[in-house]
Protein backbone atom coordinates (compact mmCIF):
# COMPACT_ATOMS: atom_id res chain seq x y z
CA UNK A 1 0.00 0.00 0.00
CA UNK A 2 1.22 3.38 -0.91
CA UNK A 3 0.92 5.82 1.56
CA UNK A 4 0.53 9.62 0.77
CA UNK A 5 3.41 12.37 1.62
CA UNK A 6 3.15 13.75 4.77
CA UNK A 7 5.35 16.72 5.59
CA UNK A 8 4.77 17.33 8.63
CA UNK A 9 7.16 14.13 9.74
CA UNK A 10 9.91 14.38 7.35
CA UNK A 11 10.42 18.42 8.19
CA UNK A 12 12.06 19.97 11.15
CA UNK A 13 10.77 23.31 11.94
CA UNK A 14 12.52 25.59 13.66
CA UNK A 15 11.87 26.59 17.23
CA UNK A 16 12.36 30.11 16.97
CA UNK A 17 13.84 33.22 14.81
CA UNK A 18 14.81 36.51 15.03
CA UNK A 19 13.78 39.20 13.51
CA UNK A 20 15.54 42.02 13.11
CA UNK A 21 14.79 45.27 14.79
CA UNK A 22 13.34 47.88 12.75
CA UNK A 23 14.72 51.32 12.99
CA UNK A 24 14.43 52.09 17.09
CA UNK A 25 11.65 49.39 16.88
CA UNK A 26 11.85 46.16 18.89
CA UNK A 27 14.01 42.79 18.12
CA UNK A 28 11.31 40.33 17.50
CA UNK A 29 11.81 36.35 18.51
CA UNK A 30 9.27 34.56 17.06
CA UNK A 31 8.37 31.10 18.43
CA UNK A 32 6.96 28.07 16.64
CA UNK A 33 4.90 25.36 17.55
CA UNK A 34 5.20 22.89 20.44
CA UNK A 35 7.49 23.91 23.34
CA UNK A 36 8.97 22.18 26.15
CA UNK A 37 12.21 21.01 28.35
CA UNK A 38 14.29 20.61 24.95
CA UNK A 39 13.32 23.88 23.55
CA UNK A 40 13.00 26.43 26.70
CA UNK A 41 16.86 26.29 27.37
CA UNK A 42 17.59 27.21 23.57
CA UNK A 43 15.34 29.96 23.80
CA UNK A 44 16.52 31.35 26.80
CA UNK A 45 20.59 30.56 25.75
CA UNK A 46 19.49 32.95 22.51
CA UNK A 47 17.67 35.75 24.59
CA UNK A 48 21.01 36.02 27.00
CA UNK A 49 23.38 36.50 24.11
CA UNK A 50 20.84 38.67 22.56
CA UNK A 51 19.71 41.02 25.58
CA UNK A 52 22.80 42.20 27.41
CA UNK A 53 22.28 45.83 27.63
CA UNK A 54 18.95 47.81 29.46
CA UNK A 55 18.58 49.35 25.97
CA UNK A 56 17.34 46.00 24.54
CA UNK A 57 14.02 45.71 23.86
CA UNK A 58 12.95 42.71 22.33
CA UNK A 59 9.17 41.19 22.18
CA UNK A 60 8.90 37.08 22.24
CA UNK A 61 6.01 35.99 19.65
CA UNK A 62 3.99 33.42 20.43
CA UNK A 63 1.69 33.35 17.78
CA UNK A 64 3.16 30.24 16.20
CA UNK A 65 3.62 28.92 19.03
CA UNK A 66 0.89 25.73 19.55
CA UNK A 67 1.04 23.96 22.56
CA UNK A 68 3.70 24.75 25.98
CA UNK A 69 4.42 22.10 28.67
CA UNK A 70 3.14 23.59 31.40
CA UNK A 71 5.89 21.91 33.80
CA UNK A 72 8.78 23.74 32.05
CA UNK A 73 6.79 27.73 32.43
CA UNK A 74 7.99 27.92 35.79
CA UNK A 75 11.61 27.79 34.96
CA UNK A 76 11.40 29.57 31.82
CA UNK A 77 9.41 33.07 33.29
CA UNK A 78 11.89 33.18 36.50
CA UNK A 79 14.74 33.26 33.86
CA UNK A 80 12.70 36.44 31.57
CA UNK A 81 12.11 37.71 34.94
CA UNK A 82 15.79 37.45 36.31
CA UNK A 83 16.77 38.83 32.66
CA UNK A 84 14.16 42.16 32.67
CA UNK A 85 16.08 42.48 36.26
CA UNK A 86 19.39 43.23 34.95
CA UNK A 87 17.75 45.71 32.51
CA UNK A 88 16.39 44.07 29.21
CA UNK A 89 13.35 45.24 28.09
CA UNK A 90 11.36 41.61 27.51
CA UNK A 91 7.87 41.78 26.73
CA UNK A 92 5.45 38.63 25.66
CA UNK A 93 3.36 39.29 22.99
CA UNK A 94 0.32 36.97 20.85
CA UNK A 95 -0.25 34.79 23.53
CA UNK A 96 -3.62 33.08 22.60
CA UNK A 97 -6.32 32.65 25.76
CA UNK A 98 -5.22 28.74 25.64
CA UNK A 99 -1.56 29.53 25.79
CA UNK A 100 -2.34 31.99 29.04
CA UNK A 101 -4.32 29.58 30.39
CA UNK A 102 -1.54 27.37 30.21
CA UNK A 103 0.65 29.75 32.55
CA UNK A 104 -2.18 30.31 34.83
CA UNK A 105 -2.04 26.61 35.10
CA UNK A 106 1.49 26.17 36.17
CA UNK A 107 0.97 28.97 39.00
CA UNK A 108 2.71 31.71 36.44
CA UNK A 109 -0.32 33.75 36.48
CA UNK A 110 1.65 37.00 38.39
CA UNK A 111 4.78 36.56 36.57
CA UNK A 112 2.70 36.25 33.11
CA UNK A 113 1.19 39.89 34.30
CA UNK A 114 4.53 40.96 34.60
CA UNK A 115 5.81 40.07 31.27
CA UNK A 116 2.65 40.03 28.78
CA UNK A 117 2.82 42.92 26.96
CA UNK A 118 -0.88 45.04 26.72
CA UNK A 119 -1.40 48.13 25.31
CA UNK A 120 -2.44 50.28 28.37
CA UNK A 121 -2.85 49.44 31.92
CA UNK A 122 -6.26 49.82 33.84
CA UNK A 123 -5.03 53.33 34.30
CA UNK A 124 -4.54 54.19 30.64
CA UNK A 125 -0.82 54.38 31.45
CA UNK A 126 1.32 52.91 28.51
CA UNK A 127 2.70 49.88 29.44
CA UNK A 128 5.66 49.90 27.76
CA UNK A 129 6.47 53.63 27.83
CA UNK A 130 10.52 52.92 26.08
CA UNK A 131 8.62 52.58 22.51
CA UNK A 132 6.40 55.22 23.16
CA UNK A 133 9.89 57.27 24.01
CA UNK A 134 11.39 56.06 20.85
CA UNK A 135 8.47 56.50 18.53
CA UNK A 136 9.18 52.99 17.39
CA UNK A 137 6.40 51.72 14.99
CA UNK A 138 7.01 48.00 15.65
CA UNK A 139 6.19 45.30 12.84
CA UNK A 140 4.18 42.78 15.36
CA UNK A 141 0.63 43.34 15.54
CA UNK A 142 0.42 44.69 18.75
CA UNK A 143 -3.82 44.51 19.08
CA UNK A 144 -3.91 40.63 19.30
CA UNK A 145 -1.26 41.17 22.59
CA UNK A 146 -3.88 42.16 25.01
CA UNK A 147 -6.20 39.60 24.21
Amino acid sequence: MIRPFDTRSTVDRPTYQWEAARGCGPAELRLFGMLGRREFPLVLDSLLRRCRSPRDLVCVDFEEVEHVDYRSLPEFAKSLLLQRDRGASIWLVGLSPYLRALFQVAGQGPALARLEWRDRDSEGNSRIPELERAGAKPRLDWSRAGT
